[in-house]
């Protein structure tokens, strides 16, 4: 099922939203590309960062899994059976829980559910595939420490959702139990296709350039085929999945094939396209009244697919 979000009215958060689209096309989508090296775009983003600082009324505390770091964000009152498993974005070559604390602080808020955001090896010193690996450790970590495939949200965003995706692959030729649901936020399934940026809004992409998802693609080096390559898998028995895309964004078309794959699977799928927003819009929750809700939206899904 595909629902459109109108974005909320209002003077401040259309004044938001023009700022930010100008902010992001000069301070990003200009900026992070294939003419830097991986540690200055990693510099670069980090220093972009500090802008989206996470939320008041969080604890946070950091696990280590074999030398795999996982940090957990959660509420003070927050469920003690149940829990988020978080796979961070970045073009499968920087981000962490640091880059996506806005999202997830407020993803723990809104859930009531600790959040556990993985802090996976990135490409292109650990290609694939080091990053499901360890998207596997860690969801087999919340099997040890008794949290039950029912009571697990998987999500990401970008190639986090990718990632989310690709684990639900891996887990099924596993024969691990599947999470409750999956939460996607843009996820790139498409590989290396060639795409063309959405204008039903006018606008464009105002955050990412093909340049630079492609850079990323070619340093996760993931085969044919693989887990990464959701559009041609098998993908019976995946969980119910909530995914959402802006309308302006250059993967909107990824999620929707996505969609439409899922459904001939018989996987349940409801697909919520933002309009006039871009590639995750969900980290600037400090700005942004649609990202709360979106992010509201997610924490819902998520929760209608857990136990009574």
């Amino acid at each position: 099922m595909i629902v459109k979000i109108e974005p909320p009215s209002g003077i401040i958060e259309n004044g938001q939203a023009a700022f930010l689209r100008g902010f992001l096309r000069l301070t990003f989508k200009s900026a992070i590309g294939p003419r830097l090296g991986v540690k200055a775009q990693r510099r670069w983003v980090h220093m972009l960062s500090l802008l989206m600082p996470g939320r008041l009324g969080i604890s946070r505390r950091s696990l280590d899994v074999n030398g795999l770091n996982i940090q957990i964000v959660s509420s003070h009152n927050a469920s003690a059976t149940s829990v988020i498993l978080y796979l961070h974005g970045g073009a499968f070559c920087l981000g962490n829980h640091f880059t996506h604390r806005s999202l997830c602080s407020l993803f723990a808020l809104e859930s009531g559910l600790p959040v556990w955001i993985l802090n996976y090896r990135l490409a292109p010193e650990h290609p694939y595939p080091s990053a499901l690996d360890d998207a596997v450790v860690a969801y087999q970590e919340l099997l040890r420490q008794s949290y039950a495939p029912q009571n697990i949200i998987v999500a990401g965003d970008s190639a986090g959702g990718s990632l989310a995706i690709a684990l639900a692959l891996r887990l099924k030729q596993l024969g691990i139990p599947q999470p409750a649901c999956l939460t996607l936020i843009s996820p790139v399934t498409d590989g290396l296709a060639v795409r063309q940026e959405q204008l039903f809004g006018g606008r464009g992409e105002p955050m990412i350039n093909e340049g630079w998802l492609t850079q990323g693609v070619n340093w996760l080096n993931a085969p044919s085929g693989s887990e990464f390559s959701p559009l041609t898998a098998d993908l019976r028995g995946l969980p119910p999945t909530l995914i959402q895309v802006g309308e302006e964004e250059i993967l909107l078309n990824d999620s929707l094939q996505l969609e439409q794959k899922l459904n001939q699977a018989g996987v349940s799928c409801r697909l919520e396209c933002h309009l006039q927003r871009w590639h995750v819009f969900h980290l600037q929750t400090l700005y942004l009244r649609s990202a709360k809700l979106a992010i509201r939206a997610m924490a819902q899904f998520g929760l209608s697919h857990l136990p009574a």
